[in-house]
């Protein structure tokens, strides 16, 4: 496997005991509290935030969660402290009713809606209430010093402002992806780059005058919004080595070149079906020659008639093994034993994390994407990251570029925010 040359993440050790530090151990964050909404693409960027800060073994997941259960999965695009009071209310309008109609059952009451998160598994994670966060910060700050609270998702916007508001003294906010709401909430915003797209005169003449006041975002990035070029996640140097050696015994012996293949799903600024399916598994049969061996990893958000197609084409092919979801998931040894990346225009993330690598990354179906997600794979062309994937390449033909590292820096700029408001940051 060739050597994949990425940075650690940087450390700003003086070697000097930190109560001996200018300010003491006061102002020394040795703690984080994460912010989820439940999607992994969400929750993998700030726990690689926290990596890339040294907090890994020293953090708590807390978990914005909603309604789940008939009528609320129609209205996820309320507030979600809203969409809470409104499942209570209609929760006791159900009771209410079963008991003014006794044993009968009446077939214009859907089933209650369960309670929040009961149905999902989380059980073990906290539920994020911004009163008992705060009450944290304020009452451990003089023992363990300030809290840094890193925040991903829209459901999360909210609960991390409430927190920088009342405990601004104790914390240090950061929200990860644009909120789409005042910037001066948070301490520091890292978004994507492509997030500005709409501020561009290409996307201004893409929407109509009376209603490029509604699009967001509206003002060019403030001091202490960091840009990166894709999404934020826990790939480094030491997770590929880590992972090389774990999956050695699987992957050392498979025919080389090994391209592994990462199909996502549908956005809403990249959307595509079966046809997609089908131009990617013709593209792969056509290379396959100068493949020695081919994985395929399909999410399970892929829609079944993707899927399908991609079973049909290539699964009783010996050269091509297509993962079926089972347990342990090979995605951390395909990066790191892979030699080349197919991946689907769709997902940012999975796009950002093959990128990481330094390996030649191809990208199908970017011209299904539109609006800022095009934006994305145009600035990845344009530095030479990713190429086009046809059908007419020779897998085995190595080229590389500069890996993209923008966990690591913007960890960089979290340290320098920090130091700047005299605080230092410990593993």
């Amino acid at each position: 496997m060739r050597p994949i040359l990425l940075p650690n993440p940087p450390t700003l050790s003086t070697g000097v005991p930190e109560i001996f530090e200018q300010g003491g151990s006061q102002n020394v964050v040795r703690r984080a509290v994460v912010i989820g909404n439940g999607f992994p693409g969400s929750e993998n960027q700030c726990i690689g935030l926290v990596r890339a800060l040294g907090l890994a073994g020293n953090h708590l997941l807390y978990r914005v969660t909603r309604p789940k259960g008939g009528i609320n999965e129609w209205l996820h695009w309320l507030p979600v402290g809203f969409h809470k009071k409104l499942d209570f209310i209609l929760r006791h309008i159900y009771l209410y009713s079963r008991l003014m109609l006794g044993s009968k059952q009446s077939k214009y009451i859907a089933s209650a809606p369960s309670e929040n998160g009961a149905s999902v598994g989380l059980s073990s994670i906290l539920e994020a209430d911004v009163k008992s966060i705060v009450s944290m910060a304020r009452d451990t700050y003089e023992k363990d010093g300030p809290l840094i609270v890193i925040a991903c998702g829209r459901d999360t916007v909210s609960i991390a402002s409430s927190i920088r508001h009342l405990a601004s003294e104790n914390v240090f906010v950061v929200q990860i992806q644009h909120p789409r709401s005042h910037l001066n909430r948070f301490d520091m915003v890292i978004t994507p780059r492509h997030d500005y797209y709409p501020l561009s005169l290409e996307a201004q003449e893409q929407v109509p005058r009376f209603m490029r006041t509604w699009i967001t975002p509206r003002e060019p990035p403030q001091d202490h919004v960091v840009l990166t070029t894709g999404a934020l996640h826990g790939i480094d140097y030491a997770t590929l080595r880590k992972s090389a050696s774990a999956w050695h015994d699987e992957f050392a012996a498979l025919p080389k070149p090994l391209v592994v293949v990462n199909i996502g799903w549908p956005r809403r600024n990249c959307r595509y079906g079966a046809d997609l399916a089908k131009q990617l598994t013709d593209a792969l049969l056509s290379v396959l020659g100068s493949c020695g061996s081919v994985r395929i990893a399909i999410s399970y958000r892929t829609p079944e008639k993707v899927s399908r197609v991609i079973f049909k084409e290539l699964g009783d092919n010996p050269k091509v093994f297509i993962w079926n979801g089972q347990e342990p998931n090979p995605y951390m040894g395909h990066l790191a034993w892979g030699d080349a990346f197919v991946v689907t225009a769709d997902s940012v993330s999975l796009i950002s994390e093959a990128c990481s690598t330094g390996k030649p990354v191809y990208v199908i179906g970017a011209d299904h994407c539109k609006w800022k997600i095009a934006d994305f794979h145009k600035s990845l062309r344009e530095r030479g990251v990713v190429r086009s994937f046809t059908g007419f390449e020779d897998m085995s033909e190595s080229w590389s570029y500069p890996p993209l590292n923008d966990t690591a820096e913007a960890a960089m700029r979290v340290r320098s925010a920090l130091a700047a408001r005299g605080w230092s940051l410990r593993s």
